[in-house]
């Protein structure tokens, strides 16, 4: 059975940003906010682009929470990390992720784990276009 979600835009340009809460099953979180970065270099700081970059934030969620995972791809609702399986950012409410392509959509969605690393459902839907 298909998961029925809003896909949102970023307004990183806003001079404030409009949280609305999603209930989780551990907890609650915010809002979901992509806001694009430009190219990063490689490390050591030479060469070419390694690509671009989006950068992420959220909503601390409610305690008992042993942090967040992120989940991506380039279609709505379809992430390249299985479930269980994203981005784990520790407990931390910003993360940059990296090594995107150039001038192309990305769907972003979050999780937050507790200490049996039981992850709650994914929150509301971001997406942004890679510079």
């Amino acid at each position: 059975m298909g998961r029925a979600h809003t896909t949102h835009e970023a307004d990183c340009g806003g001079s404030a940003r409009r949280y609305s809460p999603a209930l989780l099953l551990l907890a609650i979180t915010g809002l979901l906010v992509a806001c694009g970065g430009g190219g990063v270099q490689p490390a050591g700081g030479s060469g070419g682009s390694a690509g671009s970059s989006i950068a992420l934030a959220w909503d601390a969620a409610t305690p008992p929470v042993s942090g967040y995972r992120i989940y991506y791809g380039t279609a709505p609702g379809t992430y390249l990390q299985p479930p269980g399986q994203g981005v784990n950012v520790g407990n931390a409410t910003t993360h940059t992720v990296t090594g995107l392509s150039s001038a192309t959509t990305y769907y972003f969605a979050a999780t937050s784990y507790d200490t049996s690393n039981t992850e709650s459902i994914l929150s509301n839907e971001v997406f942004k276009v890679t510079p």
